[in-house]
């Protein structure tokens, strides 16, 4: 290769290292979110099975994370999350079910949800809950105490929504995994399940429920970060220490 060659390649390769590197450390604002045309025109490129009909609604969590529920062309009630990356809006997921999902912000954390009125959900009950242990090893006892707390949530007549958990959650939380550290749990594998959040449903009579037509679904995910508790686990109140 020739000197003038050589220097070309240099030129070429410096400018497209300058050109990735500019692009992420400039990142763009967000510009306006998708139309609901876009939006069902995107969906049906990645993921034709949802065969989303119309748009419900677009709701910001945050500048770049945005939650799109949707109704099916076969009347299923779907969500779709998307977010700003690349410069781009693109879709993290799309789920055919409306099956409460978590996303946990800088600031907040969320519970996301869309369900289908065939299961009649009046009301959604969110519980962080955490079992209780015990274990000796090498003569010493370590107690670990149960938790159990509730945030009811009214659905109202609205098929889909948002809701903030309450900000004590996620202090206890975060306390809780540092506890944990510092007093050594972690080398007890009976002790490492962190706690976790659950849900239980009741329709307007206050019957629990099953919401089945709202689980029923495939989902696609394109590998961009978004939801933190991709489903959150059904439980029932014989499960539950406490009358709610």
């Amino acid at each position: 290769m020739t000197k003038k060659a050589k220097m070309s390649v240099l030129i070429t390769a410096t400018i497209l290292i300058g050109g990735i590197l500019l692009f992420v450390l400039f990142q763009k604002e967000p510009e306006p979110f998708l139309s609901e045309k876009q939006i069902i025109k995107r969906i049906n490129s990645i993921f034709p099975e949802a065969q989303p009909k119309s748009i419900q609604n677009k709701i910001f969590l945050d500048d770049t994370h945005v939650f799109v529920p949707f109704i099916s062309e076969e009347s299923g009630y779907g969500m779709s999350f998307w977010v700003w990356k690349g410069n781009k809006w693109k879709a993290a997921s799309v789920n055919m079910g409306g099956q409460p999902q978590v996303w946990n912000g800088e600031e907040k954390s969320l519970i996301m949800w869309n369900m289908n009125p065939k299961d009649d959900v009046s009301e959604i009950g969110v519980f962080m809950k955490g079992d209780r242990g015990f274990l000796v090893s090498d003569g010493i006892a370590t107690y670990q105490p149960g938790i159990e707390m509730m945030h009811s949530i009214a659905l109202k007549g609205k098929t889909y929504g948002v809701e903030r958990f309450p900000d004590n959650w996620r202090e206890l939380m975060k306390q809780y995994v540092k506890l944990q550290a510092e007093d050594g749990q972690n080398d007890f594998p009976d002790f490492n399940d962190p706690i976790r959040l659950v849900t239980n449903f009741h329709d307007k009579e206050g019957e629990e429920i099953i919401p089945e037509h709202s689980f029923n679904g495939n989902s696609y995910t394109t590998g961009y970060n978004f939801v933190d508790v991709p489903f959150l686990v059904t439980v029932q109140e014989e499960e539950l220490e406490g009358a709610y």
